[in-house]
């Protein structure tokens, strides 16, 4: 996992929910631009994903293996879920999905980034 990129995540996921919070305030759904910019931080996303398991295949263990694994997949199925749920039903508390998924995403990853420095005991 690179540092560098999980921070990228980071901050992209929380443009997500950012972007979320405010077209629900002004009552909205999710606009095209938003859209095409979850979608772009899901393509982050999953290469951080791919990163990390290419880390774990290659013989890193970290303290958590499950828990960093559960993550890993977990942070490249929570944008694209809540993309299709904005695009189905378009209201206003769509934007709250897409905040709560980017916002899922962002805590997740810095999660992982505990994880992958943790020091076995």
């Amino acid at each position: 996992m690179i540092d560098g990129l999980a921070y990228v995540v980071v901050a992209l996921s929380g443009g997500v929910t950012l972007w979320g919070l405010v077209t629900a305030l002004v009552g909205r759904p999710p606009g095209r631009a938003q859209l095409l910019f979850a979608a772009g931080v899901w393509l982050v996303t999953l290469a951080q994903t791919v990163l990390g398991l290419v880390g774990l295949v290659g013989g890193f263990r970290p303290v958590e293996l499950a828990t960093t694994i559960g993550y890993l997949v977990g942070i490249v199925v929570l944008i694209p879920l809540a993309w299709f749920w904005a695009n189905t039903e378009r209201t206003r508390w769509s934007g709250v999905v897409m905040a709560v998924a980017g916002l899922s995403v962002l805590a997740m990853t810095l999660r992982l980034l505990t994880l992958w420095t943790e020091v076995p005991r």
